[in-house]
């Protein structure tokens, strides 16, 4: 077939294949055995003045509807114990992070729907500041001076457009952060209190669900829900697979030891904080009793090998209405 039928061809078929999934007939290539999908906030209106991650809640409703509709939503246990509908994609629906908004917007539309959901959630909520360095660099990233700085380590990090960077290392403060090997959460605090000393955005209530975690309240109350999962997402949100292999098993422990603390029940599924893992670590907390392991994307050819570890399609304001999500989430 000429190049030149071929391409109109193409044309005609994406045209239709818009057409179709805009009025919400979805072209499905077939039904896939297993689906993780991965949110991170819930806000009133879909802001994406900070970040791009969060959904409203009217759009986030839209989405479970459909997906309700469309798929066979598990269970922990149905995730646990592998049942899985046969004719239906099956999907597992989860949060990173631990946002307050997820208590505040997410919870109720998730049992408006009867749909379940794993909430992962840190331990920085224990700490002075209860702040995720990430939510407080984007949050003063946008509102600083240009040419404010940044000093960890005796590195000096500088505002240039929308990323604080150091030239003389060729990176930028998100990149420093995410490969360090310290442990705790000493740099991060330190790093927090300089962003607040540049711009304190804790002062201004109308952006809280930008940065706000759950309290301890919210995460027992939302563990007595039937449509929510509690997960390990780390204790300090550190990237775990940028530790040794000790220390990282070590933070996770700490994890675990706080939300069963809050839950009274046994925490057995983690999200890595940034996706940052490693082979060996999947083995360690096998061994720790976390049954699964979820990803953002596989790194070490371990799609198929390893039983407990999934990967998860990570889901953005920008991809585009609802009805392209959904495509999206059948034709991966």
């Amino acid at each position: 077939m000429k190049p030149e039928i071929i391409h109109k061809f193409m044309t005609i078929k994406k045209v239709v294949s818009n057409k179709l999934i805009n009025s919400g007939v979805y072209a499905k290539k077939r039904a896939q055995e297993l689906t993780i999908i991965m949110y991170h906030g819930i806000d009133k209106n879909e802001n994406t003045t900070y970040n791009n991650r969060f959904f409203s809640v009217e759009n986030f409703e839209k989405h479970i509807a459909s997906l309700k509709k469309h798929f066979n939503i598990l269970t922990c246990d149905d995730f646990l114990e592998g049942r899985y509908a046969a004719e239906k994609t099956n999907i597992v629906i989860t949060f990173d992070d631990g946002y307050a908004n997820n208590f505040n917007y997410a919870l109720p539309v998730l049992e408006k729907y009867d749909a379940h959901g794993f909430l992962f959630i840190t331990g920085v909520g224990t700490m002075e500041k209860k702040i995720l360095w990430a939510d407080a660099l984007d949050i003063v990233s946008h509102h600083a001076p240009v040419n404010s700085k940044i000093t960890l380590n005796g590195v000096e990090f500088v505002l240039n457009g929308p990323r604080f960077v150091c030239d003389a290392m060729n990176t930028d403060l998100v990149a420093y952060i995410q490969a360090s090997s310290k442990t705790g959460y000493e740099e991060k605090a330190n790093l927090v209190d300089q962003l607040l000393r540049i711009y304190d955005f804790t002062k201004h209530r109308e952006i809280n669900d930008y940065w706000e975690l759950m309290t301890n309240e919210q995460i027992h109350k939302a563990s007595l829900s039937r449509n929510i999962t509690i997960g390990s997402h780390g204790f300090y949100h550190n990237n775990l697979g940028s530790l040794d292999n000790a220390d990282a098993v070590n933070e996770v422990r700490l994890s675990k030891e706080y939300l069963e603390g809050i839950i009274q029940k046994e925490i057995c599924t983690i999200a890595f904080p940034d996706g940052s893992y490693t082979e060996q670590l999947n083995d360690s907390l096998e061994k720790e009793g976390f049954k699964k392991q979820f990803l953002v994307n596989y790194r070490f050819g371990d799609y198929n090998k390893k039983k407990n570890v999934y990967d998860r399609f990570g889901l953005y304001p920008g991809m585009g209405n609802n009805h392209r999500i959904i495509y999206k989430i059948m034709n991966q």
